[in-house]
C-alpha cells in the first residue's frame, strides 16, 4: 500500500532522477528520511507505475518534455499524493499538474547541480493546491538542508525570472553575437579588459558553455519573456540614442535617475562586487 503524505516513511518518486539535478534532490530527500525511487528515460507505463506507488512525484526533465511527462502521470495521481517539478518556468507546468487529482507545488531551484554546497542556495516554491501541512513538510525538508525558501505564485515567478534569468541570458547571448558580427577575437580583447569587463566576459562564456536547450527553454518557454525583451530593447535604443547625442547634462540626468533604482542595493552590491573583482584580478 502506498504511504500517504500524512504517513511516516513517505516515498519520493523522481522522474528524471538519473540526471544531476534529480540525483541532488534525491539525496536531499534521503537525508530527510524518505525512501527515494528514481527513473530515467522510460516508457510512459513505467512513469505511471512509479507515480502510482509513491507519495510524492518529482518531475525533473528538460523543459520541452516537462508538460508531456506531467500529463502522462496525472491520471493516476490522487488527492493524498503530491506532484512537483523543478522547471525554470512555472505557469505552464503548474497548470499541467493541476489537471491531476494530486496536491501541487511547483519548485524552481535557483542553482545548478554542480554547487559546492546547498547551504544558502535559493529555492522558489509556488504552492498551487496543497494542504498547509504538506507545504510546511516539504518546505521544512529544504530549510533543514540549508536552502533559502521564497514563496510565490506561478505568474509572479515567471514575470520575475523573465528579468532575473531571461534578460541576463539575453545579454550574454547578444554580447557574443555582437562580438561575432564584428569579427572580434575574445582572446585579443582580454588584455584590454578591466576586472569588471573580464568578469562580464567570463559570465558570458559560462552561459554559452551550457546546454542550449536549457536556455532556449527558459527564454522561449516563459510567456513573460516577450514583454520583458521588448522593454529591454526599447531601453537599449533609448540609451544608445542618448549617448550619441553627446550631451553630458542629459546623460547625467538619466544616469542619476537610473541610479535611484539600485540605491537600496548599493550598500550590499559594492563590497560584494569588490570581493568578486579582487578574485578576478588574483585568478587573472
Amino acid at each position: 500500500m502506498r504511504p500517504s503524505l500524512r504517513d511516516d516513511g513517505r516515498t519520493i518518486g523522481i522522474i528524471g532522477g538519473t540526471g544531476s539535478m534529480g540525483a541532488l534532490f534525491g539525496q536531499i530527500f534521503e537525508d530527510a528520511g524518505c525512501t527515494v525511487e528514481v527513473i530515467g528515460r522510460a516508457p510512459a507505463s513505467e512513469y505511471r507505475g512509479l507515480a502510482g506507488r509513491c507519495s510524492v512525484v518529482l518531475v525533473t526533465v528538460p523543459i520541452s518534455a516537462t508538460e508531456e511527462v506531467i500529463r502522462t502521470v496525472a491520471p493516476v495521481l490522487e488527492k493524498d499524493q503530491l506532484i512537483t517539478d523543478l522547471t525554470s518556468i512555472k505557469e505552464k507546468p503548474v497548470a499541467a499538474m493541476l489537471e491531476s487529482g494530486a496536491q501541487v507545488i511547483g519548485l524552481h531551484p535557483l542553482f545548478g547541480p554542480n554547487i559546492a554546497t546547498i547551504e544558502n542556495q535559493k529555492l522558489i516554491m509556488t504552492p498551487a493546491r496543497a494542504d498547509p501541512e504538506t507545504r510546511l513538510w516539504l518546505q521544512g525538508i529544504f530549510e533543514e538542508a540549508g536552502m533559502q525558501i521564497h514563496l510565490s505564485t506561478p505568474g509572479a515567478h515567471d514575470r520575475a525570472v523573465a528579468v532575473t534569468q531571461g534578460i541576463i541570458h539575453l545579454q550574454s547571448i547578444a554580447m557574443a553575437q555582437m562580438l561575432r558580427n564584428m569579427n572580434c577575437n575574445l582572446e585579443e580583447l582580454l588584455p584590454f579588459a578591466t576586472p569588471n569587463a573580464h568578469a562580464t566576459f567570463a559570465f558570458m562564456a559560462r552561459t554559452l558553455s551550457q546546454d542550449s536547450n536549457l536556455y532556449g527553454g527558459i527564454l522561449q518557454g516563459n510567456p513573460s519573456v516577450e514583454e520583458t525583451i521588448s522593454a529591454y530593447l526599447k531601453a537599449v535604443k533609448e540609451v544608445g540614442e542618448m549617448i550619441l547625442q553627446h550631451d553630458p547634462e542629459v546623460f547625467r540626468e538619466e544616469f542619476d535617475k537610473d541610479a535611484v533604482l539600485s540605491a537600496s542595493f548599493q550598500k550590499e552590491a559594492i563590497p560584494l562586487t569588490d570581493r568578486l573583482l579582487d578574485l578576478v584580478v588574483i585568478e587573472w
